[in-house]
């Protein structure tokens, strides 16, 4: 790997569920940076398999199809998470303690200048710029739509009863369709991708605060997950920063 970049993941229970099923990994020893983050959701501990599973497999066959050529990265990324997504859904039919098992998914290849991003759910990928803090990919859920609509505002949908509905997650259906987004990586820039656990507790002004600042990447992550946790930590908090 020749692309000059820094990173740092955490993943924390919070201070309510008793299980994390949360779950993230990176790949940086490849041709290209992989980095994925999932938020599970099913039964007891079926949400944790199903995210546990997916970054394994999303990474393993992301490098696996990097390295053997220089070929769409779109088309590999959706190919990996679509691999994950028939594994995860025959998973769950085969084992009635995975009923309903499914996961959000978001994927991020890095190469020297730009980001190549794979997203389904509702876990979110950020950019911070000189500029400020932008997101990159758009919430697969019922108040987004709301939204979108008109029904509601964006400061209502922070509070709204059916905030945690999402209307697509990986493993749920036989066949997932995958939002891309090619986002521009210019050195300073810094990448955040998050569970909804940080979002729904934090502010984004309060995120843009935290990722302006001199601290370490290392420093940045535990000061979000801590800020999350102060609000409440109503959910599992995972996230991953990646600076070039």
């Amino acid at each position: 790997m020749d692309i000059k970049m820094e990173y740092f993941g955490l993943s924390d229970i919070g201070r309510v569920r008793d299980i994390n099923q949360d779950a993230y990994r990176a790949e940086t020893d490849g041709k290209h940076p992989v980095f994925v983050l999932c938020d599970g959701m099913g039964g007891h501990k079926a949400g944790e398999v199903a995210s546990a599973e997916s970054v394994i497999d999303i990474a393993a066959t992301l490098n696996e199809l990097m390295g053997e050529d220089d070929g769409n990265l779109f088309v590999k990324i959706v190919s990996a998470m679509n691999h994950a997504n028939r594994r995860v859904y025959a998973k769950s039919r085969e084992d009635e303690e995975c009923r309903g098992m499914g996961t959000t998914c978001d994927v991020c290849v890095v190469t020297n200048d730009q980001a190549y991003i794979g997203h389904v759910g509702d876990s979110r990928i950020y950019i911070y710029t000189g500029k400020g803090l932008y997101q990159i990919t758009k919430d697969h859920s019922l108040v987004e739509e709301m939204i979108d609509s008109g029904r509601i505002t964006r400061d209502e949908a922070r509070t709204h009863s059916q905030k945690n509905f999402i209307t697509r997650a990986l493993g749920t259906q036989e066949f997932i369709q995958v939002d891309t987004y090619l986002a521009a990586f210019r050195q300073g820039d810094i990448i955040l991708m998050c569970s909804d656990g940080l979002t729904n507790m934090v502010p984004e002004i309060d995120i843009a605060y935290i990722l302006s600042t001199n601290m370490s990447l290392e420093d940045m992550g535990k000061r979000l997950v801590e800020l999350a946790n102060d609000s409440g930590g109503s959910d599992n908090i995972t996230i991953i920063l990646i600076r070039r």
